[in-house]
């Protein structure tokens, strides 16, 4: 093992308070932060996969993806426009600083300024209130029925942000997790420990390196080397050979959609036009990709999952249709087609940059030409919350769109989505605001859950964007090791939940 990795096992063993069965864990993910500091990350989905094992909020979320009491209990309004927590007295963040309601005002201010994806939810917050030492109260200005789902006050220290300073404390993550951080190498891996302070149970697995392994090949070879436990995002196609072999696989339904996805802000570009979007939704046969790219592992929504609030069991797919696509571009003043980019989402979830192929292909067979070009997630984002507010900006693209299994409430990713003030939403209809502004401030379940299958017919009816596989992330690993995955959430890897298989 490592040495930096062996000085960590040192330590835990000297500390009286570790048992003495000591677990050290590799893996391989594709996912890299873009900071340490949870409360300032622009691209939650990659940084969450590491982050989520040194940070946590003032509830847990269990296999079903149901809020669990943790270090706070809590009451709730009726109407749902306060929700008021107890936190516990006694925990600890790793610095050794004591949990207060200061704390989490402080990291709620820092969300609302910093992470620009979680600006339309902290926008539904009218205050946060530290009403004692260990009573914190939000209030919001709707009925805010996404609150637990939402990753607005993921916990920092305020005591440690003052004393260390803004640039020490964003390189040295400190939470109440279960581990603490040791090392970060960009590009490389990060190193954690696990953390004897920890307010619950003490995890299997004492000290861990996850290495950042972009490619999905390089992530295979290496657990068939025996050089990491455990792959994220496994490539479909290694699979049946892996399972073959002796590897553990476990699957979890995950963010995100692979969805073809359009700037809509933009009246010059082709796409302006629904009967484009629509040639462009019957030129792609999305039953295809699943079954001859993706091992027919992926599911296929035409909008929110099976089992999501405000799931349409009669909205259906596109047809594959190249006939009616040609005919199509034809009404709409393309009969020879077009030349349009084609974007991608690169490197951190598997699939994409094949379907966007794929995708180029189909395009191409209708006379359309895409040649695909791939962004990092950081530039992804970037492209999306321009192309949110120029007009100009020519974009469309293959990505990994947050509407299914984000670990959201549906009614919040539908309104982060589609809502025009949404600060990645390409998408800008009027008479849409409207419903989900009515959704948001429905109260009566049943009439919410009406309103979210009325907004995504109307969203499918005008091709706002066209779903092609919701993602099943799969984790391959050593067979002595067992993991089970939250479903319905971005996929991440929660090392409190690996454990040694019986």
């Amino acid at each position: 093992m490592i040495r930096s990795l062996f000085l960590v096992l040192a330590l835990l063993i000297a500390s009286p308070a570790i048992a003495a069965d000591i677990v050290s864990f590799t893996a391989a993910t594709p996912a890299e932060p873009d900071t340490l500091d949870i409360t300032s990350t622009k691209d939650p989905g990659g940084s969450y996969v590491v982050l989520q094992n040194i940070y946590e909020q003032l509830w847990r979320m269990d296999e079903n993806n149901k809020p669990v009491k943790s270090v706070a209990d809590w009451e709730i309004a009726p109407d749902w426009h306060t929700i008021t927590f107890h936190i516990k007295p006694g925990v600890k963040f790793q610095s050794g600083d004591e949990l207060t309601a200061d704390d989490v005002v402080f990291s709620f201010k820092r969300i609302a300024a910093n992470s620009p994806m979680y600006r339309r939810d902290t926008k539904l917050v009218d205050k946060v209130e530290a009403l004692d030492r260990y009573t914190v109260r939000f209030t919001f200005n709707t009925p805010y029925f996404g609150f637990f789902n939402s990753a607005i006050v993921n916990l920092v220290s305020k005591s440690y942000f003052e004393r260390q300073g803004e640039a020490y404390a964003v390189k040295h993550p400190n939470g109440i997790g279960p581990y603490k951080f040791v090392d970060y190498k960009p590009a490389q891996y990060v190193e954690l420990a696990a953390w004897p302070g920890y307010y619950g149970k003490q995890p299997v697995v004492r000290a861990a390196r996850i290495y950042i392994v972009k490619d999905e090949q390089t992530r295979v070879a290496k657990l068939r080397a025996g050089e990491v436990d455990l792959v994220m995002d496994t490539p479909y196609p290694a699979i049946p050979g892996l399972e073959k072999d002796g590897f553990r696989i476990v699957g979890a339904e995950s963010w995100p959609v692979c969805t073809v996805q359009f700037q809509l802000n933009n009246p010059d570009s082709p796409w302006h036009d629904r009967r484009v979007r629509l040639a462009i939704a019957h030129a792609i046969d999305g039953d295809a990709i699943v079954k001859g790219l993706l091992q027919g592992i992926p599911k296929r929504y035409p909008g929110l999952a099976k089992g999501e609030f405000g799931y349409d069991p009669d909205l259906k797919n596109y047809t594959y249709d190249p006939a009616e696509s040609r005919k199509l571009l034809a009404e709409a003043g393309y009969p020879n087609g077009f030349i349009m980019p084609l974007y991608y989402w690169a490197g951190t979830f598997y699939g994409i940059r094949e379907t966007a192929e794929a995708v180029s292909l189909y395009l191409k067979n209708v006379g359309i030409t895409a040649k695909p070009e791939a962004l990092d997630p950081t530039q992804v984002m970037a492209m999306l919350r321009k192309s949110a507010t120029d007009t100009h900006q020519v974009y469309a693209g293959v990505m990994a769109v947050p509407l299914t299994n984000t670990g959201m409430d549906a009614t919040e990713s539908v309104g982060l989505l589609y809502l025009s003030t949404g600060p990645v939403s390409n998408y800008k209809n009027p008479a849409l605001d409207e419903l989900i502004h009515k959704m948001l401030g429905t109260f009566d379940n049943d009439k919410r859950a009406a309103l979210v299958r009325q907004i995504m017919r109307m969203v499918h009816d005008d091709v706002a964007n066209i779903p092609i596989w919701d993602s099943i992330s799969e984790y391959a690993m050593k067979k002595k090791f067992t993991y089970t995955p939250i479903q319905h959430r971005n996929a991440v890897l929660t090392l409190a939940d690996v454990s040694l298989a019986k």
